[in-house]
């Protein structure tokens, strides 16, 4: 789906919340946002979203900084920072994401491997750096 598509269905959804006297927020993560933030791509498979507050970050130590994009009637929505979606994206480690690390590496200035530690440092309990994850960032990343 495209940027198009993507804020019809939020849209909808809003509608739907507000007709039950709701009025929620959503945050934004993953292909949608780098599709809506970064323009690297002109559709994404799904949006990948959480209502709000009960945005969970697996075992992140920090929450994403995050930006009002849309207000529908109904609903809120948010993107996560860039930074977040780069971190989620190198702890992944999914091969499927290597052309989003490297467009968010170039938005967020971020050129060499100590720039990508610095930011999971941010993110990240240090014993979740493991030493593969060192490898596959030096892959991408010189030092």
């Amino acid at each position: 789906m495209n940027k198009q598509d993507i804020e019809k269905y939020l849209r909808m959804v809003g509608l739907e919340l507000e007709k039950q006297g709701i009025t929620s927020e959503m945050l934004l993560l993953g292909g949608a946002v780098m599709l809506i933030e970064v323009g690297n791509r002109g559709t994404t498979d799904d949006i990948d979203t959480y209502f709000l507050p009960d945005f969970f970050t697996y075992f992140f130590t920090r929450q994403p900084d995050r930006k009002l994009w849309k207000e529908f009637p109904g609903l809120r929505v948010y993107t996560a920072s860039l930074e977040y979606i780069f971190v989620t994206k190198i702890m992944a480690g999914r091969s499927k994401d290597a052309a989003d690390i490297m467009a968010l590496a170039k938005k967020l200035n971020i050129t060499s491997r100590e720039d990508v530690i610095a930011l999971l440092a941010q993110y990240v309990p240090e014993e979740a750096i493991t030493s593969d994850l060192l490898r596959e960032i030096g892959r991408r990343f010189k030092s």
